[in-house]
């Protein structure tokens, strides 16, 4: 018996973990790449951002800040007697607003009595445009003629409402509240956020490192997580439920000619850090050297990823732009167009169009998934492992 007969030849690639990387980068939405390369940059000090983000987070933060006017409690509420309206009215939301309606609605009717739902509906109108419950106790008890105690006992039931913190004191607290609802118990950015808020909304980090004994790098760790969180709870409930789709892909036509853009403009440019560049060529510790080497190579990996994944996504619509021209100007239905199709087109792997066309939308008089202009089935990332062809110059 020919044992040679019973044995299959496979050929099988195997793909580096920088392969792998280049495909994930290539099927990554602008989104998701900002998400990569945020995360990038903050573990690489050889990685620079021309838009700053920290700069831009704690701009977005500073909008909110307590540094804010704020609107005397006297000429919001000039006073809240019991008065004779009826129960179920005096529960009822503000028209037009759905705040009250939104943080009641959370709360168990049966477990609370008629005047701690007439507190808690009074204490939710003291809320100011952010969220934030800034007043006095005893002053708020002295203007209301509600007792201090059933005020304070209404205050901390309204605290553990979502959004999480809503009701919040100040910012910081506010702040800190949102880190314990994810189960962050960092002293040290609590500390931060309590005594270093002025320091950080003007881009003190120098100040902050030293006064926390933390490293720069730290700070800039903390401050993007700041930035994931919201400085004004109140708009969790005032937002609208409406979701927005945001074009991966910028169509136009100027002169009967196809322009295509990716939409990132906004990410902002990644470049390489001249300081610790030359920080490296002047180092003479052989540990650093080879330390800041490798975070410039992996540094100069990634961007060069990002920009062809750029032009890659761009062939490929150009390449959807010939063969559903008249779909785009509303001329005509969809042309039978497959993966296979614009891969042959621009000498590609069928896996490759797959990936770049992932999650992503095109933009040209309205917005479309890109996976819906193709007739046949697109697979979610693609059968094959096809590296060769993922990165083209």
């Amino acid at each position: 018996m020919d044992l040679n007969s019973y044995i299959a030849a496979e050929q099988k690639q195997s793909l580096s973990p920088n392969q792998v990387q280049a495909l994930n980068i290539l099927a990554f939405t602008n989104q998701e790449l900002e998400d990569f390369m945020v995360n990038e940059y903050l573990e690489n000090p050889m990685l620079e951002n021309a838009e700053r983000k920290e700069n831009e987070i704690m701009t977005s933060i500073e909008k909110f800040s307590d540094s804010e006017a704020e609107t005397a409690y006297a000429d919001q509420h000039p006073g809240n007697p019991d008065g004779d309206e009826p129960y179920r009215r005096e529960l009822s939301a503000k028209k037009g607003s759905s705040v009250k309606e939104n943080l009641l609605g959370q709360l168990n009717w049966n477990d609370y009595s008629k005047r701690q739902w007439k507190i808690m509906g009074y204490l939710i109108d003291c809320l100011d445009e952010k969220g934030f419950f800034s007043h006095d106790i005893e002053e708020l008890s002295e203007t209301s003629g509600y007792g201090k105690e059933e005020l304070s006992q209404c205050l901390a039931v309204l605290r553990k409402l979502e959004p999480a913190g809503i009701f919040s004191p100040n910012l910081a607290e506010c702040l800190i509240r949102q880190l314990e609802e994810r189960a962050i118990e960092d002293e040290t950015l609590f500390l931060l956020l309590r005594e270093h808020l002025a320091h950080l909304v003007s881009g003190q980090i120098g100040v902050i490192s030293r006064s926390l004994g933390i490293s720069t790098i730290q700070v800039k760790e903390y401050i993007h997580l700041i930035g994931s969180l919201n400085p004004r709870p109140i708009m969790d409930i005032q937002r609208s439920e409406a979701s927005y789709v945001v074009p991966d892909i910028l169509v136009s036509r100027p002169g009967g000619r196809w322009v295509v853009e990716i939409n990132d403009q906004w990410m902002g440019d990644y470049k390489y850090s001249e300081y610790y560049i030359h920080m490296m060529e002047q180092s003479t510790d052989p540990e650093l050297t080879a330390y800041f080497k490798e975070r410039l190579e992996r540094a100069r990996f990634v961007i060069s990823c990002v920009e062809q994944r750029r032009k890659t996504i761009v062939r490929i619509v150009d390449a959807i732009l010939l063969r559903q021209e008249k779909y785009f100007e509303l001329k005509g239905p969809l042309a039978p167009m497959g993966l296979e199709d614009i891969a042959e087109d621009l000498g590609l792997h069928a896996s490759t169009v797959s990936r770049a066309i992932r999650g992503k939308y095109i933009q040209y008089k309205k917005t479309v998934p890109l996976k819906a202009l193709f007739t046949s089935a697109v697979s979610k990332d693609g059968e094959h492992e096809g590296i060769a062809s993922v990165m083209i110059s």
